[in-house]
């Protein structure tokens, strides 16, 4: 977006620079966020672990590491269900989407990825890194440590 001058009052929800300012996320919706955000970092963690695990039984084939990468496997199995029903718990607060899950719906033109990952996994690990969310549905920019006014 362009700065606006210094003469002409911002919109409504925006700063004096111009840029949309992040809303507030009301209380009851803060608490599904945290806890999909969890389950997905328990999720990824679980997922890095079987990889690793794979990786190391290629080199050293013995029985107890082929037992640790089944327990991750079947770990990754479990947090993924867990993780993807929390993450479909939390919706926007504005348009009562499911930012944290693809849906394959159109986003937003303003909505905002890192390219090797889709518009949920960019806003879980933005929650996770930042506190802070773009909604890939309504382009809205949300802050979980913001409060309401």
């Amino acid at each position: 977006m362009k700065p606006q001058k210094s003469g002409k009052p911002a919109p409504l929800g925006h700063d004096r620079a111009g840029v949309p300012k992040f809303r507030s996320v009301p209380p009851v919706y803060r608490k599904s966020f945290v806890i999909a955000v969890c389950a997905a970092c328990l999720h990824y963690l679980c997922i890095i672990g079987a990889i690793t695990t794979g990786g190391i039984l290629f080199y050293a084939r013995n029985e107890e590491t082929c037992y640790i990468m089944l327990a991750f496997l079947a770990a990754s199995i479990i947090t993924g269900i867990i993780s993807f029903l929390t993450r479909r718990c939390a919706r926007c607060p504005l348009c009562k989407g499911t930012p944290l899950i693809h849906t394959g719906a159109i986003a937003h033109q303003v909505a905002f990825r890192v390219p090797p990952f889709n518009h949920a996994t960019t806003a879980t690990l933005n929650i996770l890194c930042s506190q802070r969310f773009r909604c890939m549905y309504c382009g809205s920019r949300f802050d979980l440590h913001k409060r309401g006014s």
